[in-house]
């Protein structure tokens, strides 16, 4: 299996350890074990608010990229420039791999 490593990084970040792996590598993944995805390019600008007032956050205009994932077969669309994108991480590792493993 050419995508190997990123099967393993998820199977890590499932067990609570590691990183998640780049979309892009998860999306090489899904497709080389014939799942249904897109991957596209993708930004937001980050605002915060204080008093009621807007701002940029870091005193300027804040643009984050990233990139967009979506498994329509389980309904997940992951985007890395989300607020929480870190903190759900392990979640989207293990609805990933137990979909990979319905596959394999």
């Amino acid at each position: 299996m050419k995508n190997e490593k990123t099967l393993l990084a998820l199977r890590k970040k499932v067990c609570g350890g590691g990183r998640m792996p780049n979309l892009n590598k998860v999306a090489d993944l899904l497709k080389e074990v014939g799942i249904e995805c897109s991957i596209m390019n993708w930004s937001c600008m980050k605002y915060g608010s204080a008093a009621g007032l807007r701002y940029n956050t870091s005193g300027g205009s804040r643009e984050y990229n990233g990139y967009r994932l979506k498994v329509p077969q389980i309904n997940m669309d992951i985007d890395s420039t989300e607020t929480y994108y870190s903190w759900n991480t392990e979640g989207y590792a293990e609805e990933l791999v137990k979909l990979i493993d319905t596959k394999l």
